[in-house]
């Protein structure tokens, strides 16, 4: 739909800065996402594209709805968007245009505004992105925790303790894993999408840093262990179940299919425990799977604002303000959390 490509001045700016250095720096293309748009980086700088509209010398910018609805599939959903999807949320935007569809003495900007708000917020509240990211997330931290202050981030040349669990380039990875095959001819594929939740704790017991906190615990140590890193107590019944489960084999996980071992199924259960249905919802079939979805959803919508919108772990302080904001306003209009990063510095200057 969007044409991109290097425009001739940057390209004549990029061959005079090669020309005048003894050891100019490599141009780099950096590709995050097989089958998504590739960077292009000259060292460590950025080299942004000009991007025109076919057969137009008319550039687009992330002000125009249609790149801005498409670059929120790209980031968040890691896919380009459906047609069905992508005409709806450009509608829901392009629709200020008409007075008739904007609020009592709203201007057409503050229409827009509202509604780009509002149409990046969905995309958080989505099936797809709560059965993808928001399930990944999920599952490091029930399991190893949130790794504050464990890296640094560098912005703008200045160095702040992080939330590094799990890593921007390691979540890009386990994305491609979460959400392959789970669009097929424009709809959502409910069976496939819980198959690769399933699959994915099947290979993440397996990990090294996994195994490192799990591998020498016995069942029991097992369960009381992850029960405390997601802070869900459970009854003596629960407790008494999973233990029993963590000592099975795979294939005897009550009310799943397809794992591969009982230490899998009880990390699931544990930090998820759903199907989806036909219709692309969440099931839950644990009590403590939902407690932990239900105790994470602010911390994880504010994490991933960062992973989406700036392709980078939140820094410490940042992560505080907007989780205490959100909390404090119990949404993220009120809390003006999804506006604030889609009108940033540091966010449209990506593009």
């Amino acid at each position: 739909m969007l044409k991109r490509f290097i425009g001739t001045a940057m390209i004549l700016l990029i061959a005079a800065v090669i020309a005048g250095a003894q050891t100019p720096p490599t141009l780099t293309i950096v590709t995050e996402t097989p089958g998504l748009p590739s960077e292009l980086f000259y060292g460590s700088v950025k080299v942004k594209p000009v991007r025109l509209r076919p057969g137009t010398n008319i550039p687009i910018t992330i002000d125009d709805s249609d790149f801005f609805v498409q670059q929120h599939y790209i980031d968040f959903l890691r896919r380009f968007p459906d047609a069905p999807g992508f005409a709806h949320w450009n509608g829901e935007i392009t629709m200020c245009s008409d007075a008739a569809n904007r609020l009592p003495g709203e201007t057409a900007a503050q229409c827009v505004d509202r509604k780009r708000t509002n149409t990046s917020g969905a995309f958080y509240l989505s099936n797809e992105f709560q059965a993808s990211a928001n399930f990944l997330i999920r599952i490091n931290w029930g399991s190893l925790g949130q790794g504050r202050d464990a890296c640094n981030i560098v912005v703008n040349n200045v160095t702040y303790p992080a939330i590094c669990n799990p890593l921007y380039a390691q979540y890009i990875t386990d994305m491609g894993t979460l959400t392959q095959g789970i669009v097929v001819n424009n709809a959502l594929v409910p069976s496939q999408m819980t198959a690769n939740r399933i699959s994915f704790a099947n290979a993440f017991v397996g990990r090294t840093a996994f195994a490192n906190v799990y591998g020498s615990l016995n069942d029991t140590q097992y369960v009381d262990a992850l029960a405390q890193s997601t802070g869900v107590a459970l009854t003596t019944q629960e407790r008494s179940d999973l233990i029993s489960q963590a000592g099975a084999p795979g294939s005897s996980c009550t009310g799943f299919a397809g794992f591969t071992s009982g230490r899998a199924c009880v990390l699931y259960k544990i930090v998820d425990g759903t199907t989806t249905d036909s219709n692309g919802f969440f099931v839950f079939n644990t009590r403590y799977g939902q407690a932990y979805y239900n105790q994470t959803f602010n911390p994880v919508f504010v994490f991933v604002q960062y992973l989406g919108y700036l392709r980078r772990n939140p820094d410490r302080d940042g992560y505080d303000h907007w989780l205490d904001k959100l909390t404090f306003y119990g949404n993220f209009v009120d809390a003006e959390m999804v506006r604030s990063f889609i009108v940033s510095n540091e966010y449209r200057t990506r593009f």
